[in-house]
Parts: structure tokens; sequence; C-alpha cells
């Protein structure tokens, strides 16, 4: 394969060094990943990874990897949530997951939990709502099509995450591994939406807000 920018290549290659330093290493997390994908049924490859995510534990650690990401992506999106600052980051260049290229990075600032480890921490994928499909039906179809209420070795969690503005429902099912050896503390999240569409109708709300 021919560089186009062989320079260009070479700073995103000492970013991908200082991130993989930062949140661990990518392959594992894949790994850990697909743990959790293989026992819910979950074929990757037929869902859209929307974005990744990291967790960390101190306000300071936080600063750190948010001036690092800023080196080779640029800030997507700044809103709160349940509380608390989350910063969603579009890389530069997108890194290959699970044979699909990912470009936005979110980065949630710590909340006063203490996590076994830090970095990698979630993936989230997209399953949309089928026509006139309500949030509770949409629940259910996740439920009975991952068989979640059938598996020993999964936790599920059900939310529904808002930021201020958000106008279109954003139900989340958060699945682990059920287990207690933190042997893989990462997490799988199916949405009916993208984040893209997410952050629209935010600045929809906002926009309209601001005009009357």
């Amino acid at each position: 394969m021919i560089l186009k920018n062989p320079t260009k290549n070479l700073d995103f290659a000492n970013f991908f060094t200082k991130m993989t330093a930062c949140f661990g290493e990518l392959t594992k997390f894949e790994q850990q990943i697909q743990e959790i994908a293989t026992l819910a049924n979950i074929s990757l490859q037929d869902y859209q990874i929307d974005h990744m995510s990291v967790r960390m534990n101190q306000m300071d650690t936080a600063k750190a990897w948010y001036n690092m990401l800023l080196e080779s992506a640029e800030i997507f999106n700044e809103s709160m949530i349940n509380g608390r600052p989350i910063a969603l980051f579009k890389l530069h260049q997108p890194i290959v997951f699970c044979d699909q290229t990912v470009s936005i990075l979110e980065l949630p600032f710590p909340k006063g939990k203490i996590y076994p480890r830090e970095g990698w921490e979630h993936i989230e994928i997209i399953a949309p709502f089928q026509p006139n499909e309500s949030v509770e039906q949409w629940i259910q179809r996740m439920l009975s099509t991952f068989k979640l209420e059938q598996q020993s070795l999964l936790t599920f969690k059900i939310s529904q995450p808002k930021s201020s503005g958000e106008i279109i429902p954003n139900p989340t099912i958060a699945l682990t591994l059920n287990d207690k050896t933190n042997r893989n503390n990462c997490c799988l999240k199916v949405h009916p939406y993208d984040i893209k569409s997410i952050i629209c109708s935010e600045n929809n709300f906002l926009n309209n807000f601001l005009s009357e």
C-alpha cells in the first residue's frame, strides 16, 4: 500500500502509541467486547459500531486524556449528561475495531465512582427502531432477539441517559459479563440511534428555543 501522506501517517502512529499507553491495548479490548457479543449472540458485523468510550477515576487523568486526544482529534460535542460533562472527539484518522472503522471516542469525566481498571470501557452499537415502534417495544425486541433474560453469564442494565435539550428517545441496554473476578470489566451497549442523531436533536431543540 502506498501512503499518500507519510508524515500524516507517522503523526497518527505516534498518537496511537500515546493513546495505547493511556487506554490500554486495543486488541485486548476488542477480544473482551467480542466475548460479550458472542455470549449475547450478537454478530458485530451486522450492527454499526457508533463510538467507543473510556473510563478513569481522577479528574487530572481526564484532563490529561482530553488534551492528548486533541493532538489528533477535534471536539465533536460536549454536553452534561446525568450530572457530569461528557466530551466526544472525532479522530482525524479512524481506528479499526472488529472489522469496522470507528471515528468517535467518548470521554466521560469522573463522577466519584472508582473503577478497578482505567482505560477502554465500552462500545455502542446501533439497533434502529422499527416503524412506529415504542421504546418499550424496542427494549422487549432487544431482550428477545439476544435472549438476554436467558443468559446466566451476562448481566444487562436498561436505562435512558438524557442530556439537556435531547428530544428523541435514547434507551440503552448495557451488557456486561456476570463475572466477579474483574477479568473482563468492559461493556457493550445497544442504542436505537447513533450519536450524531442524538446531537442533532439537541441542536435543533436549542435552535428552535433560541428563535422563539
